[in-house]
């Protein structure tokens, strides 16, 4: 069989399988299917009032060579810049060290916002938003993807790209089983999202944050191509976010708005804009040893940056490797 003529179906449009997508479509005819009506998953941005948020992803660093190149790649057309930030870590006390982010070791983010990198990625790729997957049957050899309302098939391969959760409801029993998916446990975060007509001035543009209930919070509008409106991202624990995941949207925003409050010794009360996002499977903890999610028999296969750890460059090399070796069985 010709390889264009193998079909693949990608389960998730976040980095790692429009990455995937991207790395295999000179090898099979590849559909990629998406729940949400946006690409990226985590990589986001929110768009509203005028305003926008990198309420996902804030920014990502490369260290693999591989990685650079394609790093270098998206500078050159203008899809990522770099964030000289003047970075802090901070407590509620005051700074503890800052440091401005500089060539030495780069800070990335996508421009003129995050989830300009997928739409990068989807250029040339079969993507259907607004699909969710309800699961994937087997008929004869081939695979079918299921929604509520449809299948799509015949596919000689299914690789699922979401976070490990959803990706056990999709896949069959026997394939989850092997593939160790219930050992991977992914965590919450909330994001608060914050804009202003009359900038409240910070001595900095980014903070890791301790001894709080928020972990980070940037001056998003610093970031390149930003605009001109002040805006501002806030986002809580990991822990934080467990405990209080189904707390009701005004407690979390009152919460997180005090913690800023304390942090920044700034009111902030006068925001023109107030949004709460709820990321239920925001990040993974690192993996030892890095999981490799294939089952070659029955050609179904996972990927993302939580095989890894919860970064941007993690999400890239699982992708890549998997590629690697898909591209090898269909020879």
């Amino acid at each position: 069989m010709h390889l264009k003529n193998r079909k693949i179906a990608i389960i998730g449009a976040g980095l790692a399988g429009l990455n995937l997508a991207r790395l295999l479509s000179d090898s099979a005819e590849i559909v990629v299917f998406e729940k949400s009506d946006k690409l990226g998953g985590r990589i986001a941005t929110h768009h509203a009032n005028g305003f926008s948020f990198d309420h996902g992803a804030q920014f990502f660093t490369a260290k693999n060579k591989v990685f650079k190149t394609f790093v270098k790649e998206l500078e050159s057309q203008g899809v990522v810049s770099q964030w000289n930030a003047n970075f802090v870590d901070l407590e509620p006390s005051g700074i503890n060290s800052e440091r401005t982010w500089d060539d030495e070791f780069p800070h990335y983010v996508g421009t003129p916002a995050m989830n300009s990198i997928g739409q990068y990625l989807a250029k040339n790729i079969d993507v259907r938003l607004n699909q969710l997957i309800t699961g994937i049957k087997k008929i004869e050899s081939r695979w079918f993807v299921e929604t509520e309302q449809s299948q799509s098939g015949p596919f000689d391969w299914v690789v699922v790209t979401i976070p490990a959760e959803q990706a056990k409801a999709i896949l069959t029993e026997t394939a989850s089983h092997q593939m160790n998916l219930k050992d991977v446990i992914m965590q919450p975060c909330f994001a608060l999202m914050l804009a202003y007509q009359k900038p409240h001035f910070f001595d900095w543009d980014a903070a890791f944050v301790s001894k709080s209930i928020l972990s980070w919070v940037s001056v998003n509008s610093s970031k390149p191509k930003r605009g001109d409106h002040f805006t501002v991202v806030a986002m809580s624990t990991n822990a934080w976010a467990k405990t209080n995941f189904e707390q009701s949207e005004s407690s979390v925003i009152e919460e997180m708005l005090n913690a800023l409050t304390n942090i920044s010794n700034k009111n902030l009360a006068d925001a023109s804009y107030i949004k709460l996002k709820r990321w239920k499977y925001a990040n993974a903890a690192r993996q030892e040893p890095v999981l490799e999610m294939i089952d070659e028999s029955s050609q179904l296969a996972c990927c993302g940056d939580w095989c890894i750890s919860g970064r941007i460059e993690s999400a890239f090399m699982s992708s890549l490797t998997l590629a690697k070796k898909i591209e090898g069985l269909m020879v």
